[in-house]
């Protein structure tokens, strides 16, 4: 379980430090005590803070930036354990019926295959009468990989920040 809200934040390839002054300048006014956890993955940023995954993430979608990608709250963090991953994405999907997408994004090589593990956990939903819908699903599961690591946010598909450069 996290001890704080977590935000991943993709970022331009060897631009992360410029990219986390743009990403605090977005959220310093919410949370002036807002930080970055180390980790050795470069175009990646784990920001953790003390408002909520969702409030930090629209913050940083709201305001431009050059260097940001992707914007990704976070639900949950657990070890990069099939079992584990698997066992928390059933506890955070709703249990009433619903279409969804399983997304594994690895970095490092604690989980085999990423598609694997997609396979397991969409699996594993389906046979709990979820309907797997990879164009437009309800929901989207989202798995990252980081080292020994994994982070899953289960949220629909507009919860999840795509930033244009410049915007």
């Amino acid at each position: 379980m996290m001890a704080m809200p977590l935000v991943l934040v993709t970022v331009v390839f060897g631009k992360e430090e410029a990219a986390k002054l743009e990403v605090l300048d977005c959220i310093y006014a919410l949370d002036p005590n807002a930080h970055f956890l180390e980790h050795k993955y470069g175009g990646l940023l784990i920001l953790e803070t003390e408002i909520a995954s969702d409030a930090a993430a629209e913050a940083i979608e709201r305001y431009p930036t050059s260097q940001v990608f992707k914007v990704m709250p976070v639900d949950s963090a657990v070890k990069a354990e099939v079992g584990a991953i698997v066992c928390e994405v059933l506890r955070l999907v709703p249990q009433s019926q619903s279409s969804v997408s399983v997304v594994c994004q690895r970095r490092g090589r604690a989980i085999a295959s990423s598609h694997d593990l997609e396979v397991e956990v969409g699996s594993e939903l389906k046979s709990r009468g979820h309907i797997i819908d990879l164009e437009n699903p309800q929901l989207v599961v989202r798995i990252d990989i980081i080292g020994e690591r994994a982070t899953i946010s289960v949220r629909p598909p507009a919860s999840y920040f795509i930033k244009r450069r410049g915007n």
